[in-house]
């Protein structure tokens, strides 16, 4: 059940600080880049009732992907970290450096993994780090699977959108991946909401 189908509803007063505090917070000096930040957030989510529903949305999104990522990687027999690595070396990525900032991984976790893959006889690291043809093979059958799902996606919302759905999550989530944005809405949160 969602929280609009439950019906859900915050009033943002509830929630309201009286003017008198509200006046103390009001800084003197010249306003910093979060506060830039905080005008925009309330411009684009007016009330809690909004950014619950949006997080919810994007909650009943990841429950629906996530059995097609478990499924995918059966389908393919590797987990998705090794195909974004294998993909990389497909790429033309050829030492853990470079496969490692292709798929946004540590340099240790790339040489893990492009071990694990020669192990399965994917990846040949010897004369050069490079993709075998049973590596190939898995790769053209993961790309073959992949595209059965974006048929699904791009059937239900249409080409453009859903290119520019695949861009707005990269987005967010390179946006909730910096340390910066996590820790600015940690500190940012009530304290009774955080030991809640």
């Amino acid at each position: 059940m969602t929280i609009e189908d439950a019906g859900t509803r915050l009033q943002t007063n509830a929630l309201a600080v009286p003017d008198r505090v509200t006046a103390d917070l009001v800084p003197t000096t010249e306003a910093g880049p979060g506060a830039l930040a905080a005008v925009q957030t309330e411009h684009l989510i007016g009330d809690i009732g909004a950014a619950l529903r949006l997080l919810d949305a994007v909650e009943r999104v990841r429950g629906h992907a996530h059995p097609l990522i478990l499924g995918l990687q059966d389908a393919v027999g590797m987990k998705m970290p090794a195909a974004l690595v294998l993909n990389a070396i497909a790429n033309g990525r050829t030492t853990p450096d470079e496969v490692a900032e292709q798929v946004g991984i540590t340099p240790g976790e790339a040489e893990l993994a492009i071990a694990d893959l020669e192990v399965l006889g994917m990846v040949r690291t010897a004369p050069t780090l490079t993709v075998t043809s049973m590596g190939h093979a898995r790769l053209s059958q993961l790309d073959a699977l992949t595209v059965r799902i974006l048929d699904v996606i791009t059937g239900i919302l249409g080409p453009t959108d859903a290119a520019h759905l695949v861009r707005l999550l990269h987005a967010v989530a390179d946006g909730l991946e910096s340390t910066p944005v996590t820790k600015a809405v940690t500190q940012s949160l009530p304290q009774t909401v955080l030991h809640n």
